[in-house]
């Protein structure tokens, strides 16, 4: 009996017209990693050209560190380079610039605990992880519209105060390469799952190295966690140009004073450092 004959599947072809193909060529990218946005899905140009930009911008990934020596012994010199340089750039000019105050309270957020046990359920139905962040992103957005003061920058060469309108929240991740600040854009306008999954992602993308320089850029204000390593206050510096940043503490369940009797609530330190030359 003849064996039958088995047939290699035909690649899946590329629509592309020869020019499209000839700039991919020049710009060394890969046209199947390109989604088409033209008619029936065809690579236009433009998709080419922001394809390989997108990769250009992507964070230089920090090499090994190379051991040397000195006086006392060895050491290891790791290259300050991509978005851990930028970053210590960013946090000294706002520390020579600012005139940086920090002021260190406590919020009881017993019911916010308890409206996020309940949301729970409906994130978990659409595949969202839902902490504490987006509640906070949205309280940020709330005080920054009555404080617009907080949502500001400084111009010096005209010697203005930027009042800003729009609302890019900074939300600081711990990653192999430093402490990065993906930015949510237009926070005011998302509801707390949708500002839920962006997080979710922006964290990812940054951990991963796959974040790109424009989700990194834009933020008015920054919030950052500093409850995961245990600590409660803190006295973080402003993101340059932004004028405040927001420190959130370790929610723990603190015996308090309500109506003269001692209760357990959830409390959360909060630390604020701004600018206080404007």
């Amino acid at each position: 009996m003849e064996e039958p004959h088995t047939v290699s599947p035909r690649p899946t072809r590329i629509a592309a017209t020869p020019a499209t193909r000839r700039l991919a060529r020049e710009l060394a990218v890969d046209l199947t990693e390109i989604p088409g946005t033209g008619l029936q899905g065809r690579i236009t140009e433009d998709d080419v050209r922001k394809f390989a930009q997108s990769k250009k911008e992507r964070i230089e990934v920090v090499t090994k560190p190379a051991e040397k020596r000195d006086t006392y012994g060895c050491y290891d010199a790791v290259p300050m380079k991509g978005v851990r340089r930028s970053t210590a750039k960013r946090m000294v000019e706002s520390f020579r610039t600012a005139v940086h105050v920090t002021h260190m309270d406590e919020a009881d957020v017993t019911e916010l605990v308890a409206f996020r046990e309940k949301q729970n359920k409906i994130a978990e139905k659409r595949g969202v992880h839902l902490t504490y962040m987006p509640f906070i992103v949205k309280a940020v957005v709330a005080a920054s519209k009555q404080y617009p003061y907080l949502n500001s920058s400084v111009d010096d060469e005209h010697e203005e105060i930027i009042l800003k309108k729009y609302y890019n929240i900074g939300v600081a991740a711990d990653t192999p390469d430093g402490l990065i600040v993906p930015v949510v854009k237009d926070a005011d306008q998302k509801d707390i799952f949708t500002i839920a999954q962006e997080i979710q992602d922006l964290t990812e993308k940054a951990q991963s190295r796959e974040i790109i320089l424009s989700d990194l850029k834009g933020g008015t204000f920054t919030v950052t966690n500093i409850g995961f390593i245990g600590g409660t206050h803190a006295t973080p510096i402003t993101n340059h140009p932004e004028t405040a940043i927001l420190a959130t503490g370790r929610i723990r369940e603190t015996p308090v004073v309500r109506d003269g009797q001692i209760v357990i609530r959830s409390i959360m330190p909060l630390s604020l450092s701004f600018d206080q030359s404007h």
